[in-house]
């Protein structure tokens, strides 16, 4: 049985309470799509594989002044490397993978966080239509992107 729209709900809920926990609740919402053809990446990507239920995907993808600005939020301001960026990506797509694994278990199974660069380097299989949810926090952008299908259709 495909999820629930109260528990596709859920997904981006998480995502934004964790964000705006770390931001002081700076983080604006700008209007959501729903994509057909392509995938929205940005400079670091946080991916999180969906089986069960419903099969599919949820990522976090950032620009890294993005990402500069959480990490700088949780130290002592400094120059970000690549991988402070690659872990503060990981640190977020971890903890948004700990809050829908308590949700969802048994009923679905979500993968180890996916951490990388730009455009991964295998392809994501895109289901026939995506959520795009873009996100603003100090005028840089990031985006939450959320892709289901049910089980009988992938």
């Amino acid at each position: 049985m495909p999820l629930h729209e109260r528990d596709i709900h859920y997904f981006i809920d998480v995502t934004l309470a964790h964000l705006n926990k770390v931001t002081g609740n700076e983080i604006v919402l700008r209007d959501p799509t729903i994509e057909f053809q392509s995938l929205v990446f940005s400079a670091y990507t946080g991916l999180l594989h969906l089986k069960g239920g419903a099969e599919g995907f949820v990522y976090l993808t950032a620009s890294q002044q993005f990402l500069q600005y959480l990490y700088n939020s949780r130290q002592s301001p400094s120059r970000i490397t690549e991988e402070n960026c690659r872990d503060v990506i990981a640190d977020i797509t971890g903890a948004i993978a700990h809050t829908l694994h308590k949700r969802f278990a048994p009923t679905l199974h979500i993968s180890e966080p996916r951490i990388f660069s730009t455009v991964p380097d295998d392809p994501i299989e895109m289901p026939p239509a995506v959520f795009v949810q873009p996100l603003v926090w100090r005028k840089e952008h990031a985006y939450f992107v959320l892709g289901l299908a049910s089980a009988e259709t992938s």
